[in-house]
């Protein structure tokens, strides 16, 4: 049986920083994009997605 591919992605993770201590990040473009991200979302409403099915 053939070895599945591995996928490479060039995204960056960030599931290992904790957001609650952004303020210690290095003055960055990515400190200040969850910055403005983390402010947006609190301004909204919660959201979520849903789909009815047809079948």
């Amino acid at each position: 049986m053939a070895e599945e591919p591995v996928l490479e992605s060039e995204l960056l993770d960030v599931t290992g920083i904790d957001l609650a201590r952004l303020a210690e990040l290095p003055d960055t473009a990515l400190r200040a994009a969850l910055n403005r991200i983390l402010a947006e979302n609190a301004e909204l409403p919660d959201r979520f997605a849903a789909f009815e099915s047809s079948l």
